[in-house]
């Protein structure tokens, strides 16, 4: 989805930006020092490239190089966020926000979606005339094609799993699917009926388990229910073995089949985060938690039957009134039971699943609200959303809770700016929620696509 501003060709190479900064003054005894000690830092501002016109989409990316003082000394803006200038008028905004004791001037690179480069430089202005200063409009244009927006590249190093919940005809076997549908390439599949020896994490092996809490389709009353369990996966390695295994099971005959008993979840290796890093995953999942409800169907979403069976509310589990309580809440865990303990009050059935983590018995966060589903776009989507929530929740400084009135629009934008940072999964899952919207009064127990081996979620 093009995010053009002065037409709607997504085809535009060119966009009209300003330059600037923000400011707010921090009182003294509030501020941080600075790395030396010595200096408190009480300048707080926001540098920014506003584009005010054209094709925001036709800009890959904004580098913000901020001197040898600043450690990290760049900073990169690939997913800008909708706003509102002063004067009203709309703009898409890349941009970085610090903290400093004094002034510097920035050197601004900007890339276009087709390798275009353009660099400008703009020194701080420390008092609120910065954000009101009238700044001369420049201009960008990309003299090559513009390729689509792609995603940010998977860790090479990143472990993760999956589960896909489905049902198949009861004239066809789990071991008759092993023995005829999977890629020769991943090895043998191995079947077990045993529920408990199968979700054992595997480093090799893909499996087949069995799930007697799942239900058969009303069209297909006997059937077999299982799981397809995933070896440990890594990297952009592991997406591509993935989508093998997928095209794979598209040519199971009868069609394999979900509903929305069946989910879809996805393990992310977290053994090299601290206790204090689990945590703020956990405060952005809070956090964010009403976002995530908005691109998933109506059963994935907290209040329905399903959602209260299978994937609870990582929010309500915490308690307290306001997101800033169950923040400080969550601030004040001192191990991973603790904090597990507050996550997922009465065992793993929520959202987000710590338990693993306290039973040592593999070293994963689970997310578990996905509906069930075997399209590769969707199932890959969501691994590098949670992949880039865990990771980038854990590197970045603590996150804060949204001010009151703040809608979901914002809100879904201030996720994807500042913790996803990844611009393609961002329009894909905005589609998603304005798709969701569309069919809010939809009963999505079953339909059409179901028959495919696809979930009645869009």
């Amino acid at each position: 989805m093009a995010l053009t501003l002065s037409s709607n060709n997504g085809n535009i190479r060119k966009a009209s930006f300003l330059v600037g900064n923000t400011y707010k003054r921090i009182p003294s005894r509030e501020a941080d020092f600075d790395r030396s000690h010595r200096h408190r830092k009480t300048h707080d501002w926001v540098l920014y490239v506003d584009i005010v016109g054209g094709n925001p989409d036709c800009i890959e990316r904004v580098l913000f190089d901020l001197g040898s003082t600043f450690e990290p000394q760049t900073f990169i803006s690939s997913c800008p966020t909708p706003i509102r200038r002063p004067n009203g008028q709309r703009a898409w905004r890349f941009s970085t926000r610090q903290q400093s004791y004094g002034s510097t001037s920035a050197t601004i690179a900007i890339r276009g979606a087709g390798g275009t480069k353009k660099e400008v430089t703009h020194s701080i202005i420390l008092d609120d005339s910065g954000s009101r200063k009238k700044s001369a409009i420049q201009y960008f244009e990309e003299h090559h094609g513009l390729a689509p927006l792609h995603h940010v590249k998977m860790p090479d190093m990143q472990r993760f799993g999956i589960e896909l919940e489905v049902s198949s005809a009861n004239s066809l076997d789990p071991q008759t699917i092993a023995d005829n549908y999977f890629p020769h390439s991943i090895g043998d599949v191995y079947v077990t009926g045993d529920y408990r020896d199968g979700r054992e994490a595997s480093n090799s092996l893909w499996k087949i388990v069995p799930d007697s809490s799942l239900i058969c389709n009303r069209n297909m009353p006997y059937c077999h229910k299982f799981e397809v369990v995933s070896c440990v996966l890594q990297g952009g390695k592991g997406l591509s073995e993935l989508a093998s295994v997928l095209r794979s099971l598209e040519n199971v005959s009868p069609a394999l089949k979900v509903n929305k008993s069946m989910g879809f979840h996805v393990h992310i290796d977290v053994s090299k985060l601290s206790v204090q890093q689990l945590i703020k995953v956990c405060q952005n999942f809070i956090k964010y938690e009403d976002v995530m409800d908005s691109f998933m169907p109506l059963s994935r979403r907290s209040g329905s039957e399903e959602c209260d069976r299978y994937c609870k509310s990582n929010r309500d589990s915490v308690g307290q009134d306001t997101n800033k309580q169950r923040h400080v809440a969550l601030e004040n865990c001192y191990d991973v039971e603790s904090l597990a303990d507050m996550i997922n009050y009465d065992g793993r059935y929520y959202k987000l699943n710590l338990q693993n983590l306290v039973s040592g018995r593999q070293p994963t966060m689970e997310f578990r609200q996905h509906s069930a589903t075997l399209d590769y776009t969707k199932v890959s989507s969501w691994i590098r959303f949670c992949t880039a929530f865990v990771n980038n929740s854990a590197r970045l400084a603590s996150p804060k809770s949204f001010q009151e009135g703040r809608d979901l629009d914002f809100q879904f934008y201030a996720l994807f700016q500042y913790v996803i940072k990844d611009r393609a999964l961002r329009e894909f899952y905005n589609t998603r929620r304005h798709l969701m919207s569309n069919n809010s009064n939809s009963n999505d127990a079953c339909c059409t696509s179901c028959h495919d081996g696809h979930s009645c979620d869009g």
